[in-house]
Formats: C-alpha cells, structure tokens, sequence
C-alpha cells in the first residue's frame, strides 16, 4: 500500500486527531473506535479548503473543493494531481459547482460536474480539459439556499450516477432548512437533471407527515450504489434497499434509541447561526445563548434525528452517521453504522478530524482536517493486512 502515510508518525498530526465523542447508538453492536494511527494520509500535496465532494474512480479520487480551482483529481497509484475548473461564466469555467460524478458507463473517463451558478452541467477529461456543457433542465432545477451545507446536515443537491440516467431529490419548493426535505421525492432524471419516473416520496418515510416537522426532525436520507438505492427511512427505522423501478428488494430494521434534543443542542446549534451571522466576533454580541435556547425550544424537533447521512458502498453496504453535537453543531457525529441486507450491524467511531466520505469493502477514504488550516485526502483500511508506505510528513 504505497499510496498512504501513517499519521501514527508525526505526533502533531495525533494530537489534532485525538479526542473521539460517540452519538446515540441505541441497541446496536458495540463500537469499534478507530484509532488516529489507522487514518493514513494520501501522499500528495494536493491541499483544499473545504471539500464538497469526493469521487472514487478511475483508480483516482476526484475532489469538489468549495474554493477555486474547484477542481482536482489525484492519482491513488503516485499522489500526482491535476487542479483545474477556474471560477467565472465562461464555458470551461464555474461559479457554483455543487455536485460530481464519474461520466456515464458508455464513456466512463473523466467526470460531471453540477454548477448551480452558471445553471449548467459540464465535462472534463481526466487532464482536467474541458469537453463539453449543456444547460439544466428548468424543470428539474433543485431551488436551495446556497449555504445549506453551513446551516444543516441536509444535501438537498445531491446527485448520484445509474446507469446512464442519475438519481436526485425534486422539491416543489425551496429547501432553506433541514425539515424542507420532507417535501420532496426521488427521481431519475438525464444528466441535464429533465425530472423522469419518481421511486418514491419522502413524506412516507416521515412520523406524522410532512405538516409535523421542525427544525432538526429526521428526514430521509439516501445514496445509490451498484444501481440500487439505499434509503433511511425514520418513520420504520430501517434502512431499505430500492431498486430502479422503485420497487423494495428489501429493509433491515435499526433500532436507535429516541434520545431528546436538549437545550445545549439547541445552545449550539444558535451559537454557530451567530457565528455565520456575526463573523468571528460574535462571542462579543451581548446575546443569551441558553436563553434564546429556551425560548426557542418548541420551534424543534422532540428528539434528535438519530442519523444525519448515508453513505453506500459497493455490494450494497450502507453507512449511516449518527446524530451528535458534541464537536459539530449541526449533529454530523463520529459515530457510523455499517448495515449490510444481511442485518447485520457495526459501529464505528472514527477520530477528530477525519470525515469518512467514500467508503468501499476494505476502508474508506476521506478528508483529514490538517492542523494548519487546510484540508488533505486521507484512507482508513478496516481490515490492515499490508506494511504501509512511510512518506515524508505532510507540511
């Protein structure tokens, strides 16, 4: 395994990593807590600032960084990488971009990109040269506040390739909040996202219908792997396995204990609106943080939402991340399930600092928040069966 470098290494990089919380679990298995030793950091010196997305292909991972060049694919084989997609409206460049994905299967070389700025989707090789662009389907347009991933744990946008068609939410309305998610459906749809067959609604998968829902109520949560997509369903507890067609190939049930949201939840969760709203001087402000949670409290949820994203790996795993605000203030904890349609379960409690975002049979690869204020690509292998490569430490 030459492509990754211990971070058992350098003691800084431990110390950034250390410190593990755990969300609410319910009846499951017990936790496995990885260790920061076991994350691996890539050994490039590709740097970013906030990751929107990661792609696993082509022997590659394609990143989606929230800062121009938005751009970069890294070679898993040497750590060699190539940044491209320059911001503004001409046409190799972007303004918004939201979403990736491989090309579809017939030519599966290079990636999708999804620019909500520039109302666009646009093609690139895989030396970063731009080939082509066409213009999103009005009718199938996802309207969202364009800061959505600041304020809530929802993915409103997000889109996921099958076959040549790709899967995505359709809203009615405008997702400016967590629980606008209720209100819309699954669909397939062609790359220019025109909305085709729906597989289902998520109001079904909802306690109490769309109407209940408050701020920090559980909403579906889904991805799509091997063309099947994996679905959370709240109001059964149970991750379920849908087909193309929308057709149930099948559910296993997991049981989280239904713990109440707390006022330091909601304490939190204000502090960071602050924070967004007010800059980094917001602790100056002469505002009642517990207060304002107090008197705020009936515009929540009862109970915490239990998980807050799902992630599916080949052969039809899904990984569901369970609700904390211990180190986040929006809920996205340490802590993930691993659900096969066997029934079984394990949890996974992974260090400070790195966030799991593609998993696969043998790890996961994802982003190490780096102690100098940047983002790199990092692995964890489940099951380590090889000496890794030493590299040098990252800078």
């Amino acid at each position: 395994m030459n492509r990754i470098h211990p971070l058992g290494v350098p003691g800084l990089l431990l110390v950034a990593l250390g410190g593990c919380s755990s969300g609410s679990s319910g009846p499951l298995d017990e936790v496995h807590s990885v260790q920061p030793s076991e994350i691996q950091l890539l050994p490039t010196k590709a740097r970013f600032v906030d990751v929107r997305s990661l792609v696993l292909a082509e022997e590659a991972l394609w990143v989606l960084d929230d800062a121009p060049p938005f751009l970069t694919r890294v070679s898993l084989a040497d750590g060699r990488f190539v940044q491209f997609g320059a911001e503004g409206r001409g046409p190799s460049e972007l303004l918004i971009p939201w979403a990736i994905q491989p090309r579809p299967n017939e030519d599966p070389r290079g990636i999708q990109v999804w620019d909500l700025g520039n109302h666009r989707v646009s093609t690139f090789d895989p030396q970063g040269h731009f080939v082509v662009s066409e213009r999103l389907s009005d009718e199938g347009r996802v309207r969202a506040r364009a800061n959505i991933r600041t304020v809530s744990y929802a993915d409103p946008f997000r889109v996921r390739n099958a076959g040549t068609e790709v899967i995505l939410g359709s809203f009615p309305g405008r997702v400016n909040r967590t629980s606008d998610m209720g209100m819309g459906a699954l669909r397939r749809a062609d790359r220019r996202l025109t909305p085709g067959p729906e597989l289902l609604q998520f109001a079904d998968h909802i306690s109490g219908g769309v109407a209940s829902l408050k701020e920090w109520a559980p909403v579906p949560l889904w991805d799509v792997c091997d063309e099947v997509v994996a679905l959370w369903s709240p109001a059964s507890a149970e991750v379920a396995w849908v087909g193309l067609q929308g057709e149930v190939q099948g559910t296993v049930s997991v049981k989280l204990d239904p713990t109440p949201l707390s006022l330091d939840d909601i304490e939190a969760y204000l502090r960071w609106m602050a924070r967004l709203e007010l800059g980094p001087d917001y602790e100056k402000a002469p505002i009642d943080y517990a207060a304002a949670a107090r008197k705020s409290r009936d515009r929540f949820a009862e109970f915490q939402p239990g998980a807050t994203d799902l992630r599916c790996e080949p052969g039809a795993a899904a990984w569901l991340r369970l609700f904390d605000t211990a180190s986040d203030p929006l809920g996205r904890g340490h802590v993930w399930v691993r659900v096969t349609p066997d029934g079984n379960h394990q949890r996974f409690s992974f260090p400070n600092g790195f966030t799991p975002t593609v998993f696969t049979p043998e790890g996961a690869y994802g982003v190490f928040e780096a102690p100098g204020g940047y983002q790199t690509l990092a692995w964890w292998e489940k099951n380590p069966t090889s000496k890794a490569f030493l590299a040098d430490p990252p800078n």
